[in-house]
């Protein structure tokens, strides 16, 4: 049997880098470092029959598994919450209509943008505040 040198497990640690990129989750990630880890060690102590290298490698994957999750499991909670939720955000704002609500919907400028919106029917121009938010359309009551 072929001897099995350091830069082997640095191959497979690119590899399983590229698998990481083309794959979803973040699962091959860990056991890139577990193979780099192997190799480091490899080049640090060579002559290491291949039984010592797999168990090397399957525990520097399973330690780099473990400090991962909890990794992401810490990481902090969004800067800006509600970041892509622009109907939520309007929610209080009041506006007028420009387009007058009846069957239940109508138009009304808001931020910039004309939002399509839900509520009692009233006519072009009337004040109108947003209470809710449902996808892209607004939840409106008389202000």
């Amino acid at each position: 049997m072929p001897e099995v040198v350091f830069w082997y497990w640095y191959a497979l640690a690119g590899v399983l880098l590229i698998l990481e990129i083309l794959a979803p989750g973040v699962i091959f990630l860990w056991l890139a470092i577990g193979g780099a880890v192997t190799g480091t060690w490899l080049l640090l102590l060579p002559g290491s029959d291949l039984v010592h290298q797999l168990l090397v490698f399957a525990i520097a994957s399973g330690l780099s598994l473990l400090a991962g999750q909890r990794w992401l499991r810490r990481r902090p909670p969004e800067a800006q919450p509600g970041l892509n939720q622009r109907a939520d955000a309007l929610i209080g704002i009041e506006a007028v209509l420009t387009e007058a609500i009846g069957n239940g919907q109508g138009r009304a400028h808001l931020g910039g943008s004309s939002w399509k919106v839900t509520g009692p029917d009233l006519p072009v121009g009337a004040r109108v505040r947003v209470v809710g938010a449902e996808g892209t359309t607004l939840r409106v009551e008389r202000a």
